[in-house]
């Protein structure tokens, strides 16, 4: 008899677990795992919002993609805007993590500066920024010129408008990371610190012997998930570039479309379905493939121990 109740006690947690994980499954099937599927379906047909569907095309939606020349700088500029900007926002994060871990007068006021960005809406932050990189009349060509230094059209100019936008990015993305290795940093013990003293070690040796090896687990999760989020990025730059400049074309678009934009204007100006289905594939492919470059490559760097 016990047997039994327990068995029943048993089936019923099982089933309340079921119910409980139940919406978040469905919705990772429904909003997750169909739109992927079925955007692999997409990418080897011809579908046009407007015509309809005109029949499979194999990869001939993949071959348009790899032979293009403006899906080919989409690819270039991706990779350019999410090999830069993360480097640079993940070293900055480190230092100023690490600064921020020691006696500071004011410590958590600085927190809160550099947490700030990360809680406002990019369409703010790149409209802030365009007025603050704003050619005649923005701040930093002002301090600029009355420092003697060149003052760049940093918005307007294609030679200056990608490096404008990971300025911005490397901006808004230092606060989310320091958090995380401050926190990381916070959790190393003290005895670590003191056993190096007593050894001798200096400022850089200590960071760079027993700061930087255990706060790389935190940096490779950085890491991952900032190439990824900066492969994604559509949004700032969208809005940072200007209607303008998204409806006219021309060398400054040319500079600074992605592979997201891509996907967008295929899909939703052009209506061509299947093309920007085949685009999206490209990117997420792109994606698997970084993300299993980092994987292969952390035991070369990472430390568990």
């Amino acid at each position: 008899f016990m047997k039994n109740l327990s068995r029943t006690k048993i089936g019923k947690e099982w089933i309340w677990a079921y119910v409980f994980i139940a919406p978040m499954f469905i919705g990772t099937l429904i909003f997750g795992l169909f739109p992927i599927v079925y955007s692999f379906v997409l990418s080897v047909t011809d579908w046009n919002l407007l015509s309809g569907f005109g029949g499979f095309v194999g990869l001939k939606n993949f071959a348009t993609v790899f032979t293009s020349k403006t899906t080919l700088a989409e690819i270039r500029n991706t990779l350019v805007y999410a090999g830069v900007s993360v480097p640079i926002t993940l070293l900055l994060s480190v230092f100023f993590a690490s600064l921020l871990s020691k006696k500071l007068k004011g410590k958590r006021f600085f927190r809160i500066v550099y947490f700030l960005p990360n809680i406002i809406m990019p369409a703010a932050v790149a409209m802030v920024w365009r007025w603050l990189l704003n050619t005649r009349y923005g701040l930093v060509n002002i301090v600029l010129g009355d420092l003697g230094l060149p003052t760049p059209s940093w918005i307007s100019d294609p030679k200056f408008i990608m490096i404008s936008l990971i300025i911005v990015e490397v901006w808004s993305g230092i606060g989310y990371n320091t958090i995380i290795l401050l926190a990381a940093i916070q959790g190393i013990s003290a005895e670590m610190y003191e056993s190096a003293d007593l050894d001798g070690a200096s400022g850089f040796q200590k960071f760079w012997k027993i700061t930087l090896p255990l706060v790389s687990p935190s940096m490779f999760f950085l890491l991952t998930m900032g190439l990824m989020k900066a492969m994604r990025a559509f949004d700032m730059i969208y809005m940072f570039i200007g209607k303008d400049a998204w409806s006219t074309g021309g060398p400054l678009l040319e500079a600074v479309r992605t592979m997201v934009y891509g996907i967008y204007f295929n899909g939703f100006t052009r209506m061509d379905m299947g093309m920007a289905s085949a685009e999206s594939v490209v990117l997420f492919i792109m994606i698997m493939i970084v993300t299993g470059i980092q994987f292969k490559l952390q035991d070369k760097w990472v430390n568990y121990d």
